[in-house]
């Protein structure tokens, strides 16, 4: 396992980049964001998806100097095209339309279409509620067979189908939620399979639809079962919906590509002062704090703290890096004519 410090990363992931054709100021922005995953501890969405990006560049699926726009508006929606820019330039850009709708008309939602994958999603709700706004964000619908199964169902039929969900908080931190709908993201089983580790029980089933713990199995027709049977399934059902019915995606997306991501954005301030809005919070935050820790923990943690407390450590210690991870960015790089030795 290696370790290195964030500006290097950045700095690698920025040149990678650039060497691909990507704009100075995007693939900074790109950067930012990977190495962020990495920092707060969701190595699966940070720089190990370097390699993948460029493939889909390769491929034509992403294109690397393209910038986001809205085609659609009304005072409380918008439409974006991502235009298969980075999913997470058109997020970027998403975020702050629907935060911008949400401070004007107190509630706004916006669906980004022609968008390739945004990334972790915490990154977007952690964004809006800085700036005093309750977000939810969901990426699904997108069709195909996806890695996923229905709950009872032994073959695939979704995606990851991911949902966040930010709020915040006056003097105590913010809160976020951040999960994939399936019982393991699908970063997280590159992750295990970069460290050659197995995966827990019951988040896998092979192509035959036995239990499986073999990351491997997942790449060769596997896939991934929902979190919490019948009750994951649901909520993953309604983000399908939501990215595959509320969004256009059918009216915009090319080549099979279907679904979006979806914002649904509300001012913090709708119903009362900031100030009482931030003390009521508060008011809940602390009551959970508070609670007792059971036998095995030392404490409650807050949704939101294990990613706060790990960009601490990792700030100061480095930021862990399998040897299969950095050799496939090594190989990445020199794909598009860039020797990270130099």
């Amino acid at each position: 396992m290696l370790t290195m410090s964030a500006q290097r990363l950045q700095d690698v992931t920025q040149r990678v980049f650039v060497a691909a054709g990507t704009p100075p100021d995007l693939a900074t922005q790109m950067a930012e964001i990977l190495v962020e995953s990495n920092l707060v501890g969701h190595d699966s969405h940070g720089i190990i998806r370097i390699p993948a990006y460029i493939e889909q560049i390769r491929k034509g699926t992403l294109i690397p100097d393209a910038r986001p726009e809205v085609v659609e508006e009304t005072p409380g929606s918008a439409l974006v095209d991502g235009r298969y820019a980075f999913g997470h330039i058109a997020a970027a850009f998403g975020t702050e339309v629907a935060i911008r709708k949400a401070k004007e008309s107190k509630a706004a939602v916006v669906s980004i279409v022609r968008c390739n994958h945004i990334g972790r999603l915490g990154e977007w709700t952690s964004r809006a509620a800085a700036k005093d706004v309750v977000a939810i964000v969901v990426v699904g619908g997108f069709g195909g067979p996806g890695i996923a199964a229905p709950y009872g169902g032994a073959g695939r039929a979704l995606s990851t189908n991911p949902i966040s969900i930010g709020m915040p908080g006056g003097e105590m931190p913010d809160l976020l939620v951040d999960f994939a709908t399936t019982a393991i993201a699908e970063g997280k089983v590159q992750v295990a399979r970069a460290k050659g580790a197995p995966l827990p029980p019951g988040c896998l089933l092979d192509k035959d639809g036995n239990p499986s713990t073999n990351p491997e199995d997942l790449y060769a027709g596997g896939m991934l079962l929902p979190f919490g049977g019948h009750k994951g399934y649901g909520l993953a059902m309604v983000v399908e919906l939501l990215g595959g019915a509320l969004a256009p995606g059918e009216r915009y997306n090319a080549e099979g590509r279907r679904g979006g991501a979806v914002i649904i954005a509300v001012d913090a301030a709708t119903f009362h002062p900031l100030a009482d809005y931030e003390r009521a919070a508060d008011y809940h935050l602390r009551r959970i704090k508070q609670v007792p820790p059971a036998r095995g923990f030392s404490e409650v943690l807050l949704p939101g703290e294990p990613e706060r407390r790990s960009k601490e450590e990792r700030l100061r210690d480095g930021i862990p890096v399998p040897e299969a991870t950095w050799n496939a960015i090594v190989a990445a790089a020199r794909s598009v004519g860039l020797n990270l030795d130099n």
